[in-house]
């Protein structure tokens, strides 16, 4: 079933970059829709799959890991259309993508909570977020990124998803490197990496293809892995 799951995954992912680079955005929305179904139904049968192998007596903080990981799942799927709506109400860009960052937040600050249920929550998560975010606002000077009124947002949002990335880091060394904390550290990484990249897509207006199916392919990874890590749960 999971090489099922992915197939679909990888047949929806690859015809909706493909629609993004034909300009065809209703097609598009509708493909980047069905792409995040996907990992949404990806991580509920990794659930099904670890209860079926006797996680029914499961401890509440891996239930609580559980429930965290499928909420920032659900609202990555959710501030995913928030942002692709913009495409066809350029009058409301700044608010749609405002919106779409604060979904976004509260999706990885439902990882972070998932994470810290299973090790303890480390001060050096934070740090990683700070100084990233220190690195962005360096990088984004250099780059000459207009932030305009969503500066704080971007800020705010870049603190957020580095600390998760953070901590997804600390997950794999309390875990020694199973093959959950991995594969979801990995997923956390290339969804940090997708962040950097749509940046100048945004702020600067970087529209050329490699930028954009760079930052397409890293998101989609990310949030795949992140959902498949739950089938390796135990």
């Amino acid at each position: 079933m999971v090489y099922l799951i992915l197939s679909v995954f990888f047949i929806s992912w690859v015809s909706f970059i493909y629609m993004i680079m034909k300009k065809r955005r209703l097609d598009g929305f509708y493909l980047k829709g069905l792409t995040s179904f996907t990992f949404i139904f990806l991580y509920a049968y990794g659930v099904y799959h670890s209860l079926n192998q006797g996680l029914v007596g499961v401890s509440q903080s891996m239930t609580v890991l559980m429930i965290g990981i499928g909420l920032g799942l659900v609202l990555g799927l959710i501030g995913d259309l928030y942002l692709e709506v913009q495409y066809f109400h350029s009058n409301s860009k700044i608010k749609q993508i405002k919106y779409g960052m604060i979904v976004f937040g509260l999706g990885h600050l439902f990882y972070l909570s998932a994470m810290t249920e299973v090790i303890s929550f480390n001060f050096f998560s934070f740090l990683i977020g700070i100084i990233m975010t220190l690195l962005t606002i360096i990088g984004g000077h250099f780059l000459k990124l207009d932030f305009g009124k969503l500066k704080y947002y971007s800020y705010g949002y870049s603190v957020i998803i580095f600390t998760m990335v953070g901590q997804s880091i600390f997950q794999v060394i309390a875990l020694k490197a199973d093959t959950f904390s991995l594969i979801f550290m990995t997923g956390a990484i290339f969804f940090g990496l997708s962040d950097l990249l749509l940046a100048p897509i945004y702020f600067k207006k970087d529209t050329h293809k490699l930028f954009v199916i760079a930052n397409l392919g890293t998101y989609y990874l990310g949030q795949i892995l992140i959902a498949l890590s739950i089938y390796y749960l135990i």
